[in-house]
């Protein structure tokens, strides 16, 4: 379980978080909404252990990342993986190279011993086919897949993921949030997810937090982005509300041919 507890934070003496408090259960998908400047990526550094609160904790199963020495920050931090927007991978290097990256540069593993385990994850992740091929011959969604693959090496408990649908169209959008669910599902992680994508949120989350100019609300299960009567929610949903209004008041008639209508049965 991941814990979040009363963390403020400040860039230059200027306040971006304030007694932000979150919970993300085991082998649940959590998702941190909000607009650009509300503090998400603040609040993901500072889980991840690369800010220091000014006040606050933030619990891995049951440790503190803020309080930390700098070796016990290190170990903590490898229970969790963070994927980046845009995937982040190296163009100069294959997809298994990328994928073996952290064990072979970090953990000072042969590759002998580590590409074995590569090949596994791979197929596991059914890309077994693209280990020879480098990221830019791959659709978004792949790149995507093979971004989590990275992470999944060293075998996180947290997986925390930044903006992941950022640059994608529609049908890769729908991949990615599918992607997550599954991550979560086959390998029983705990997962956050940091975005402004209400439409992923309503598809994949169990449990919602808003971050608004700094400070965290708690809106609970994902419908209730469009009941909750908080302010905060409110404002930053609002333009979503008045279209869904508005496409609920659209003359639904339906269409001749489509299957399931009276003439097709």
């Amino acid at each position: 379980m991941l814990k979040v507890e009363a963390i403020t934070a400040s860039y230059n003496d200027v306040p971006v978080l304030d007694r932000v408090s979150m919970t993300a259960h085991e082998r649940r998908i959590t998702a941190v909404i909000g607009s650009s400047g509300s503090g998400k990526s603040t609040l993901l550094r500072v889980i991840m252990g690369f800010i220091k609160p000014s006040s606050g904790r933030v619990l891995i199963e049951g440790e503190d990342i803020c309080s930390a020495s700098e070796a016990e920050v290190a170990r903590i931090r490898a229970k969790m993986g963070l994927v980046f927007q845009e995937s982040a991978l190296f163009d100069s290097l294959t997809v298994e190279e990328n994928v073996a990256f952290f064990p072979i540069y970090h953990q000072k593993r042969r590759w002998r011993q580590v590409r074995p385990e590569v090949n596994a994850l791979l197929a596991e992740l059914g890309l077994g086919d693209i280990g020879g091929k480098y990221p830019g011959e791959l659709s978004g969604g792949m790149r995507r897949r093979v971004a989590l693959a990275r992470t999944l090496i060293y075998h996180p408990r947290v997986l925390l993921y930044d903006e992941p649908t950022t640059g994608l169209d529609p049908t890769n959008i729908a991949t990615v949030d599918d992607i997550i669910k599954e991550m979560n599902e086959r390998f029983e992680v705990t997962s956050v997810v940091v975005t402004h994508d209400l439409e992923s949120v309503l598809h994949v989350a169990d449990w919602v937090y808003l971050l608004d100019e700094g400070h965290s609300v708690e809106v609970g299960p994902p419908k209730h982005l469009l009941t909750s009567d908080h302010p905060r929610v409110v404002r930053f949903t609002a333009s979503w509300r008045k279209h869904i209004d508005a496409f609920r008041k659209l003359p639904h008639t339906p269409i001749s041919g489509v299957a399931g209508s009276k003439d097709d049965k």
